[in-house]
Formats: C-alpha cells, sequence, structure tokens
C-alpha cells in the first residue's frame, strides 16, 4: 500500500512538473513551488487515533494582477496512528482493524493566493481528495464510521497565511484545512515550507 502511494504521489508530480515546465517556456508568469508538509488533527476524533502527517505538495499557478494569483495544487500526506493506542486483537473486523492504522490522503485543490507585500501572502483553496487506508485500499478513513467503508472521495479545502523568506523564494505558511464528506469534516493545522521557483517580488 504505502509503494502503491508513493509511485502514484511520483507520478502525479512528475506530470504536473513537466507541464509547468512546457508552460515556463513560453510565458513567465507562470509561478512553479513545491514542498513539504507538517501537520497534526485538531479534529477530537482524528486525534483521538492519529497524530503526525508528512507529505509534499506542488503548485502551479498564473499570476491574474499585480498581487493575485491563481492555480491548482496537487498534494500528497501520509498520516501516522499514535504509538500507545489499544492493542488490536486478531478477531478484529477490518474495519475495527482500520480505526488505528494509518492512510494516505491525495488532494487536487483549485487555489487562489493574494500577495499582501513583498513578504506576506494570504490563500484560500478547495478541490477534491482520496482517502486509502492501509488496512484496506477500499477503506478510507477507517477512524471514522462513515469513513470506513468504501466512501474515499470527499471535498478538500484550506486556508493559509505565508511569509517569504531567502530572498523571497522560501515560503512558511501556517496552514487549517479539511476533508469532508457525508456532512462529516476532519480538521488539521499545519506548517508548508515550500519553495517557490520562480516568484516574482511584490512591493
Amino acid at each position: 500500500m504505502k509503494k502503491f502511494s508513493t509511485d502514484i504521489t511520483i507520478i502525479m508530480l512528475f506530470l504536473l512538473v513537466q507541464f509547468a515546465s512546457a508552460q515556463k517556456d513560453r510565458d513567465n508568469s507562470l509561478i512553479v513551488e513545491s514542498g513539504i508538509n507538517l501537520s497534526l488533527p485538531v479534529h477530537i476524533e482524528m486525534y483521538r487515533s492519529h497524530r503526525l502527517g508528512i507529505g509534499v505538495n506542488l503548485r502551479v499557478a498564473e499570476k491574474i494582477s499585480r498581487r493575485t494569483d491563481f492555480g491548482i495544487r496537487a498534494e500528497y500526506d501520509y498520516r501516522f496512528t499514535k504509538k500507545n493506542h489499544p492493542a488490536i486483537p486478531r478477531e478484529s473486523t477490518v474495519a475495527e482493524r482500520a480505526l488505528y492504522r494509518n492512510f494516505s490522503l491525495f488532494a487536487l485543490k483549485p487555489s487562489v493566493q493574494f500577495n499582501l507585500n513583498s513578504h506576506w501572502c494570504f490563500g484560500a483553496e478547495s478541490g477534491v481528495g482520496y482517502a486509502i487506508s492501509d488496512e484496506d485500499p477500499h477503506i478510507g478513513l477507517g477512524f471514522v464510521s462513515e469513513f470506513n467503508g468504501p466512501t474515499r472521495f470527499g471535498s478538500c479545502s484550506g486556508i493559509y497565511l505565508g511569509k517569504y523568506l531567502v530572498k523571497n523564494k522560501l515560503n512558511v505558511s501556517l496552514n487549517l484545512t479539511n476533508y469532508v464528506s457525508h456532512a462529516h469534516a476532519e480538521n488539521t493545522l499545519g506548517l508548508k515550507f515550500v519553495y517557490c521557483f520562480n516568484k516574482g517580488i511584490v512591493n
């Protein structure tokens, strides 16, 4: 399962990089950025069973004005179960075992970013997410009763506030994100460390 998730992520990022590179040759208003995610659950149901999430992201965006750009972000996160979870009996069902299993979350989110000045930015994004439990590829988020069956698709959205460092190339942002399905939301709070390959300076 982990190998499958990793392979899909590599292929997705490779295709987006190829697209971005081709576009960049024709239009210098294109923005390409990529980095890593670190997050913790802030919703009580996820917090009971899981802790740290680590992932990668790639965003390709087009400047639509001097201070605004619109793009799309591809993201992959892998969330680890907490170490001191209860022992899982052998006779447990698949759904019961999935309660304390790591899971992967893929997301594809259109996004808009407002560059407040040369150092600060604010953004919002919303799109589709796809969750897969390590216990069974047919299970989504195993710790939520609505998700521990065949439901894997949901909506992903978030808001973030970031600051540019190191000659306007490194962006560190605080992100509040969620995954919603069956009217149930799971929220996370985390940091993104993103390198901006061709970010212009905004005064």
